[in-house]
């Protein structure tokens, strides 16, 4: 068995075979929507949520990721992880937790420069490099 470094980086490589599966197929539409310099990001965050979730139960990897599809919502995602673990969330109203998760997403899509705007953007800088 490896044992590896904590300090030292780690390389992870992963398939996603969206032809088998709906998940990885509207996983790919999720990354390929994403400007291109924030994809690394994304995939290290999405590792970090995956091992948030792992330590609160194993089981709910493969139950969201089994769920995932377009209709998914925040209800379905704590109702989820309630039905697994027993744990019962008294603490935020569902309807709270949806407008929070709405709001943080349009501030996100606002600060986010489009895909279009980057490549653009990169385009005239280039084409001041040759100048």
């Amino acid at each position: 068995m490896e044992s590896s470094d904590p300090k030292k980086r780690k390389k992870v490589v992963a398939y996603l075979h969206p032809a088998l599966y709906p998940q990885d197929n509207l996983t790919q539409q999720t990354i390929d929507s994403l400007p291109v310099q924030m994809r690394g990001d994304f995939y290290r965050q999405s590792l970090i949520c995956g091992a948030a979730l792992y330590s609160v139960d194993p089981r709910l990897l493969t139950l969201i990721s089994g769920f995932f599809s377009e209709k998914i919502t925040a209800e379905n995602l704590v109702k989820l992880i309630e039905q697994t673990t027993g744990y019962t969330s008294t603490s935020i109203d569902i309807s709270v937790l949806k407008n929070i998760i709405e709001a943080s997403s349009e501030n996100k899509s606002e600060s986010i420069t489009s895909k279009d705007d980057f490549e653009e953007q990169t385009r005239r800088n280039l084409s001041m490099l040759k100048k």
